[in-house]
């Protein structure tokens, strides 16, 4: 049989049926596609936004409010590791544009208001637990600040009140005392050492654990000299501060008195000592 071109061509057709629904469904799917791609960009432009309008973290909250109290002392501040705990923190806080050490960082201590803003309310080189006590900071909240424990923060303040073995510490008493810049002499000095500790000592017998005095510091606050026109007695007095171990303080009044023929007194809260 002679070969027949439009037979082949014909049978071609045939074995290549057409599907009258397949344009359709390619329209579908197509457009199925672009429904999902538009879906995904909405949740992807939904979770972008909401990651941007969350509000800062609490840590970045304090950082600014920390570097606000900074920059009312030094314009060019900037803070660094800074803790927070107990309404108080702590950081280091350099000047980049100064020398020396305000370019490497100054410990710097800050009150921290309900509203969160902070005070800047110290700074120096270092803080010891008995520094940081009289800015009114809790042996406890010292321990986070500083990440370590309240036994160490504890063993610290002995330290620096120099307490030993039930020996009690006296800080201050060689320093100068307004009005005019008086001292006190060894003699008086080891008198007053001796006539406190005896009251110390006393109180301590009966203290409840941790409320044991460990040291005496005077604050030079209020400090004063008298001296009678008539008798010429010279009056001194002195605030000091009782600190126990747990880390409380407690103000006082020391006085003493020297005149003629060997005269002293020596009272504590107005009472003879």
């Amino acid at each position: 049989m002679p070969w027949d071109p439009d037979i082949q061509y014909n049978n071609q057709i045939y074995n290549n049926p057409y599907n009258p629904n397949g344009y359709k469904n390619a329209r579908l799917r197509k457009l199925v596609l672009i429904i999902v791609g538009i879906f995904v960009i909405i949740i992807l432009a939904i979770l972008i936004f909401h990651h941007a309008s969350q509000p800062k973290s609490q840590q970045s909250k304090q950082l600014i409010s920390a570097t606000a109290a900074a920059k009312k002392k030094t314009p060019d501040a900037k803070v660094s590791n800074l803790k927070v705990a107990g309404g108080f923190a702590i950081a280091s806080v350099s000047d980049p544009s100064a020398q020396g050490q305000a370019n490497s960082g100054y410990e710097t201590i800050f009150k921290v208001n309900k509203d969160g803003s902070m005070v800047q309310i110290a700074s120096g080189s270092a803080f010891g637990p008995l520094d940081l006590l009289q800015l009114g900071i809790p042996l406890l909240t010292q321990a986070k600040l500083l990440s370590t424990s309240l036994t160490t923060v504890e063993q610290n303040l002995a330290s620096q009140c120099d307490y030993s073995e039930g020996a009690i510490g006296f800080l201050g008493f060689d320093g100068s005392f307004n009005p005019g810049g008086w001292e006190i002499d060894a003699g008086t000095l080891s008198t007053l050492e001796q006539k406190l500790s005896s009251v110390i000592d006393t109180q301590n017998v009966s203290a409840n654990p941790g409320k044991q005095v460990i040291c005496v510091n005077v604050t030079q606050n209020n400090s004063n000299k008298t001296i009678n026109s008539t008798t010429y007695t010279s009056t001194f007095t002195l605030q000091i501060q009782f600190i126990t171990s747990d880390g409380t303080l407690t103000t006082h009044t020391l006085t003493f008195a020297i005149g003629f023929n060997n005269y002293h007194t020596y009272t504590l809260d107005g009472q003879n000592i």
